[in-house]
């Protein structure tokens, strides 16, 4: 009965007295009943008076089981797709009994979902298995056997232990396993089995606990995807991407290395040839002098020839400090009219020589830009002579204006020309060094093809851009633009000093906000500024400027500030310049500025060792406090002994961190200097310890190491450096005023002593 009360039979009987007969006896045995007009897709037993109209319905319906109602003579006229049939008149309860029988033979909607269930399983390319709580198969798909090799009945009963486990997974991780299902959880990550062929096959996993009615654990469920392909492609793909990366490198370096090698040639090539060029001179003229006429036609070429070679050379050398990352900008402002002016008074010549016409269309009132004048005269000499030589007798125009658009104030120029024109298929390459538009042209008209590659990166460098437009036969425009004020990129420019008279600070930082900052706070305090944006410029710019304070980021990108810290001090130009060590955790918070007091790379020279002691040397706390020597290498200590006594101090001595600790609880000294690498107790723990002496802290201690230091014992130097500014400066406006308080104070402090 349980089919009949949940699906409704459907009635189509044409005779009213049977009809109503039908659907009494269906009613009375506990069926629903419905007419045939109702909603067809969830009918499953239909009873339907006719021959004809039962076998049509059954063929369109073939889900339906119909039940025909017939005449004894029509029965030939049933057709294969009725289920079964009753002849008319039927006898009491018969009707209900056959549908009753076919109600039991339908499958449930459970029923159902378990048999499509069991089909999707079966056919699933999924590795699908069930075991019982002790880990023993009870089902596997045929997925199983085409991915391990194992048939069913080789694996029903066993383990995955004894079939398929590698040596891939430690014994811990299956004990992971284990916990996880026990807990009730789902486990999911990678599993390595051994095929039956010996294989390793990888698979993505899932495992589940399968729990009854009561909550009790009946078997386990898991589901493994074959990844084993995927992996490889994977692994494929990163040793690929390994492999371009390390290609890439080696090109850069290789690039680099070729830029390096060219520019440090092309300074070896000037130089005697700069030579030859000045004697050249000076014989023309001796030559002119005396009236020899051959001897002075043959040193014209000489010297012709050698200023060629001199252009050369230098377009070389520009080409590649560009591409060594060494090319500076000098930004100054200039007037546009006066430039434009020489240029063409330059140019003319060269122009006419070759029957052209200039045509120049310039700004009506003078321009002031802001640029490097040397690069933006390079670039229109370059394409004003380009414009001569593939030009003859014909015009050359040169067009400058000013441009205002939403993306700034431009200044834009064009050289136009009417000559042999540039074929569309060498547009693209025109701009790479060392390419011309094609080997005739390089044999008729000459040329390095290096003076388009310069003007473009001399262009981008200024943060503009030069395009070309040509036909071939007619003539090419050549388009420059350039911001009217060109904007320095931090390290795009040689260092220099803000306006004014006072004390001087160089600030080695990446940050331009930092930058900006630091000019408006030292400069209110009445100090002249200059920035460097990397460790290597920051070091040129030291020995060049010779500033009174270095500001040092800790954190920069390439050569870090402990490295170039360490480079300032074994080099005797910048030895004795104060260092402020800085670093900011991000762009809000303050993290911590360091000061440092000075750092030594053995071997050490004595006199430099007094010299920084007696720099950094204060009052002490008791005027007969000693310097204290920490040491473990008996040479090295009696060296600064006989160094530091010489000198008239006074100087105890210790081999290690805890003989050193002794002797400053008996006696603080007046100065500390360090080596870090010690037994028992090194120069790292030594100054954890006495920072933690409140009466030592202002103790200043100088270090001396044979060794680079690592990034994590600069870590360990800063939380111990000497001088440290507080971390109580909670925003950056409040770190950049101690910064300042800071300067002041070493200068103050430099001047009393008289340095």
């Amino acid at each position: 009965m349980l089919h009949s009360q949940r699906v409704a039979v459907l009635v189509d009987i044409s005779d009213p007295t049977l009809q109503q007969q039908a659907t009494a006896e269906l009613g009375n045995s506990g069926c629903a009943t419905a007419p045939l007009a109702a909603d067809l897709d969830d009918a499953r037993v239909a009873v339907v008076d006719g021959a004809s109209r039962a076998t049509a319905l059954a063929e369109s319906h073939k889900s339906l089981k119909v039940l025909a109602l017939v005449e004894a003579g029509d029965l030939a006229l049933i057709g294969k797709h009725v289920t079964t049939f009753a002849i008319k008149p039927w006898a009491e309860g018969e009707l209900a009994l056959r549908v009753q029988s076919l109600l039991e033979d339908l499958e449930s909607p459970e029923q159902v979902q378990i048999r499509l269930l069991a089909t999707a399983v079966h056919a699933a390319s999924d590795v699908v298995e069930i075991t019982d709580p002790q880990a023993r198969l009870q089902y596997v798909n045929p997925a199983y056997e085409a991915t391990l090799g194992f048939a069913p009945d080789e694996v029903i009963g066993k383990t995955p232990k004894e079939l398929v486990r590698s040596d891939y997974h430690p014994p811990e991780y299956f004990r992971e396993i284990d916990r996880t299902l026990s807990a009730g959880d789902v486990w999911r990550g990678l599993l390595v089995s051994k095929s039956k062929d010996g294989g390793l096959v990888y698979f993505e996993a899932a495992i589940a606990p399968i729990k009854d009615a009561q909550g009790r654990m009946t078997h386990h469920l898991a589901v493994k995807r074959d990844v084993s392909e995927q992996l490889k492609r994977e692994r494929a793909l990163e040793e690929t991407n390994r492999a371009l990366e390390q290609a890439k490198d080696a090109a850069v370096a290789a690039s680099r290395s070729k830029s390096e090698f060219l520019a440090n040639m092309s300074h070896e090539l000037r130089t005697p040839l700069n030579a030859i060029i000045g004697y050249a001179e000076l014989l023309l003229e001796d030559a002119m002098d005396a009236g020899n006429d051959p001897l002075t036609a043959d040193l014209k070429k000489i010297r012709a020839a050698g200023a060629h070679l001199l252009d050369l050379i230098n377009d070389v050398l520009d080409i590649s400090k560009i591409e060594a990352g060494r090319m500076e900008l000098y930004v100054e402002a200039f007037d546009l009219d006066t430039l434009l002016r020489d240029v063409v008074a330059t140019i003319e010549p060269n122009l006419t020589g070759r029957g052209n016409r200039l045509v120049t269309e310039l700004p009506p009132a003078s321009l002031v830009v802001r640029a490097d004048e040397r690069k933006v005269r390079q670039i229109l000499m370059n394409l004003l002579s380009n414009a001569s030589k593939f030009t003859e007798r014909g015009t050359v125009t040169l067009r400058a204006r000013r441009e205002r658009d939403d993306g700034g104030d431009w200044l834009s120029f064009e050289v136009e020309d009417t000559g042999i024109g540039i074929a569309e298929a060498t547009l693209s390459r025109l701009f790479r060094p060392f390419v011309q538009a094609d080997a005739s042209t390089t044999r008729r008209y000459g040329g390095t093809g290096l003076g388009l590659a310069l003007s473009r990166r001399f262009a981008e460098l200024m943060g503009g851009g030069i395009s070309v437009t040509s036909v071939v036969g007619k003539g090419s425009t050549f388009s420059v633009r350039l911001p009217m004020s060109v904007t320095l990129r931090p390290g795009s420019a040689r260092p220099s000093y803000t306006p004014g008279s006072g004390k001087s600070v160089l600030v080695i930082d990446d940050d331009e906000t930092i930058h900006d900052q630091l000019t408006r706070t030292l400069v209110k305090r009445g100090f002249r500024v200059a920035f460097a944006a990397r460790g290597e410029e920051g070091l040129s710019a030291a020995r060049e400027l010779k500033p009174d304070v270095i500001v040092l980021d800790v954190m920069m990108p390439g050569m870090d500030g402990w490295s170039v810290l360490t480079a300032l001090k074994v080099d005797a130009a910048t030895a004795d310049i104060p260092v402020i060590m800085m670093t900011m955790t991000d762009q809000r918070d303050v993290g911590a500025a360091l000061g440092a007091v000075d750092y030594f790379v053995k071997p050490v020279e004595p006199a430099r060792l007094v010299a920084t002691i007696r720099r950094h040397l204060r009052q002490p706390v008791d005027p007969g406090a000693p310097i204290l020597v920490v040491e473990d290498d008996s040479a090295i200590r009696e060296v600064m002994r006989r160094s530091l006594v010489g000198a008239g101090y006074r100087v105890v001595e210790a081999t290690n961190g805890m003989e050193a600790l002794g002797l400053v609880a008996r006696q603080i000294p007046a100065f500390i200097v360090l080596d870090l690498m010690m037994p028992e107790m090194d120069g790292f723990q030594f100054l954890d310890a006495l920072r933690d002496q409140p009466d030592c802290s202002e103790v200043p201690v100088m270090i001396v190491t044979a060794k680079m230091l690592s990034a994590k014992e600069r870590q360990r130097l800063e939380r111990s450096a000497q001088g440290v500014i507080s971390k109580n400066a909670h925003s950056r406006a409040d770190l950049l005023n101690l910064i300042g308080e800071h300067i002041s104070l070493m200068l103050e402090r430099k001047d009393k002593r008289g340095d």
